[in-house]
């Protein structure tokens, strides 16, 4: 992923963005690098881990989605609290949601 660099850049939030829209292009491989440096940016931010998380349970690298969940764990006791999910499509939303439910075993 390449990024124009700019002193008023902040590369973790449009690494995050980026990786958000193609992980709901259903495009997991390509989504994973940008969320890994919004991570890396924003260690504290919860959502990369998420969608991360996500990407991981639907290329089916369960191992890889739990461990990011432990991750996100450490930094917030809860992996998926009451978001105010703003999504139009419910596709997208069950997409974002169904994914730590594959990471950590449950069908529901």
């Amino acid at each position: 992923m390449a990024l124009r660099l700019s002193p008023r850049a902040q590369p973790g939030e449009e690494a995050f963005l980026i990786g958000t829209a193609l992980f709901f292009g259903r495009d997991c491989e390509q989504a994973v690098p940008g969320l890994w440096v919004a991570i890396e940016a924003m260690p504290a931010f919860p959502n990369p881990y998420r969608y991360l998380a996500a990407c991981y349970a639907h290329m089916e690298l369960f191992d890889e989605a739990r461990a990011m969940i432990e991750r996100l764990r450490a930094i917030m006791p809860k992996v998926m609290v009451n978001l105010p999910l703003s999504y139009r499509n419910p596709q997208h939303r069950e997409l974002f949601l169904s994914g730590p439910r594959l990471a950590l075993g449950e069908t529901a």
